[in-house]
Order: structure tokens, then C-alpha cells, then sequence
């Protein structure tokens, strides 16, 4: 049954691309232009150097720094607090990405990547300020109460769920995963960075290629017979940006839920970061279903709080 429905899905899809390819034309340019202008540029240079920190081991020496307060908070190795920062700093999907390749390299357990996959790869607050809060939501400056809130519930989502997960935090109380003693610092080479540099526009090829796909089904649902209510949360459920720009535009909808409905869309993300999610998850044991179900509940609850305390949303 589910090969025909995927067979049948398939032959919509080329129908609709041979019968409008104008609305394909305009999807597709869409997806590009987000991807060239806004994604290329603010994911690449991190993909690169996150590569050859990981490669080079070179990462540790950062996690002096911030290490022993994240390790206190989660119950976490050393290196899984590097997964910690960068999934909160530099959004969709790098703590993914960032998670996979500490499991690829052996430096945490699959286990303990599970755990952090679960609440570690968020939209970035460049992202969320600037675009979110100052450009659709028309705030006249950050709204912190409403920041506290939207990167708060990860946190505790992720201190909550700690429990379910056994792990060792110290390389030696796991001798069978880290039976082969790693040195803290791997000599970096030009076959080394060529590696970081090709395996950067690998990631960022396909996530542009997710970006544009999913671009496209969005032009697509301007051909159904819907409100602009029921296309804006469609829409927010196949792409975050494309879903964050027409719920700003719902004039049905109070600033409370406005705001309420905006930080849901952006705390889930979309269909389309969860298949960039599972593209950079490929190659390891990761289920892209335990960051789904961490997207599903802490959208909910972000929902939940900014629309029954509207204060949080309060400049100030």
C-alpha cells in the first residue's frame, strides 16, 4: 500500500510540475534565493570550521570554556557540550549535523546523540531576532521575556528528559567505544581540509536542494481552494520561512495568537528541516524521530504559554 501511495505521489508531482510550470519556475527561484542569500552564506563558513574542529580534535580546547557549566546542567560528556552550543547558536539543522559527526567520530556515545538530538538543533537567534521578532512580528526592539521563553523550554525539555537516557559522561567508563585512544589534537593537512571543505558543500548542496523542493509545494498550495488562514499554516508546516511571512500577513488573528502561532511555526520548523535533519543524520544509528517528537512538544508548549500569558511576548 505505501508503495503505491509513494508511486501515485510521484506521478502528482511530475504532473503538476509539467502542468504549471510557471508556479514550479517561481518556487524554485523562491528556494534559491533563500538558500543563496540567507543560508549559504550563515551555514557554510560554520559547516567548514565545525569540520575541522571535530577533525583536528580541536574542539576540546573550546569546551574549557563552557564545558563544566553545561556538563553540571545536562549530565553530559565534554564533547557532547560542543553539540550543546552549536545547535543553540547556529540553528537548523548545524546541531544536527554537528551531533552526527561527534557519534561519527567517536568522540560520544549514540546514545548520548540521541539525547542531545532531542532538544540541540533549534532555529538560530540571528533567525529568530531578527527575522521573527523585529521583522514579522514588528517589534520595536527584542522582545526578552518572549526570547527567555522560546530558548528556555529546550533547555529544560532536554535537563527533563535526561533520565530516560543512560550514557556514560567520561570517555573511560565506555573502553568497548573508545577503545582506541584518541589524541587531543590531530595534525590539520591539506587532504584534511580539503575533506571539511567538500563534505561543507555536500551538506549545503543538498540542504538547498531540500529548500527548493519544499519551496515549491508551498507555491503549490496557492492552487487550492483554501483561506489565507489554512494556506499560512500549511505553509508553516511544509517551510519555516514561507509559513513565518504569510502568518504575519493572517489578519484574522490577534497579536497574542499572531505571535503565539509564529513561535510554533518556528520552534517545529517544518517538513522541509526534517528532511535536512534526516539528510545529515545519514550514516549513523540517529532516529530523526526523536528530534521530531522534541519539535512536536516544545511547539506545542511554546504555543501553549505565548498565547495564555501574552506578557511574555512584552517588549521589555
Amino acid at each position: 500500500m505505501k508503495k503505491i501511495l509513494f508511486i501515485l505521489a510521484v506521478f502528482g508531482l511530475l504532473f503538476l510540475l509539467f502542468s504549471h510550470p510557471g508556479t514550479v519556475a517561481a518556487g524554485c527561484a523562491k528556494g534559491l534565493t533563500l538558500w543563496y542569500s540567507a543560508v549559504l552564506p550563515s551555514l557554510l563558513p560554520f559547516l567548514i570550521v565545525s569540520n575541522l574542529l571535530i577533525g583536528t580534535g580541536a574542539f576540546r580546547y573550546l569546551n574549557r570554556i563552557y564545558a563544566p557549566f553545561l556538563k553540571r546542567i545536562f549530565g553530559i560528556s565534554e564533547a557532547g557540550c560542543y553539540g550543546v552550543i552549536l545547535g543553540f547558536l547556529c540553528g537548523f539543522p548545524m546541531g544536527a549535523k554537528v551531533i552526527a559527526d561527534l557519534v561519527r567520530n567517536q568522540e560520544i556515545s549514540p546514545e548520548e546523540g540521541k539525547y542531545l538530538l532531542g532538544f540541540c538543533n533549534n532555529v538560530s537567534p540571528a533567525f529568530f531576532l531578527n527575522y521573527i521578532c523585529l521583522v514579522k512580528l514588528n517589534f520595536p526592539s527584542v522582545p526578552w521575556k518572549l526570547v527567555l521563553l522560546f530558548y528556555g523550554l529546550p533547555v529544560l525539555y532536554g535537563v527533563l528528559t535526561r533520565p530516560m537516557y543512560h550514557f556514560p559522561v567520561n570517555q573511560s567508563q565506555n573502553t568497548a567505544l573508545f577503545s582506541k585512544k584518541q589524541a587531543s589534537w590531530r595534525r590539520l593537512d591539506f587532504p584534511m581540509l580539503d575533506a571539511c571543505i567538500m563534505d561543507g558543500f555536500s551538506t549545503i548542496t543538498r540542504l538547498g536542494g531540500y529548500i527548493m523542493l519544499f519551496t515549491i509545494l508551498v507555491q503549490f498550495l496557492n492552487l487550492l481552494p483554501l483561506s489565507g488562514a489554512a494556506l499560512a499554516f500549511l505553509s508553516a508546516l511544509l517551510e519555516i520561512s514561507c509559513g513565518v511571512d504569510q502568518i504575519a500577513q493572517v489578519a484574522e488573528l490577534s497579536p497574542a495568537l499572531r505571535t503565539a502561532f509564529i513561535c510554533m511555526a518556528g520552534t517545529f520548523g517544518g517538513l522541509c528541516i526534517c528532511a535536512q535533519t534526516q539528510s545529515v543524520l545519514d550514516g549513523t544509528s540517529l532516529p530523526v524521530t526523536t528530534w521530531l517528537k522534541g519539535r512536536i512538544i516544545l511547539a506545542f508548549l511554546v504555543f501553549l504559554l505565548a498565547a495564555l500569558f501574552p506578557a511574555v511576548a512584552a517588549v521589555g
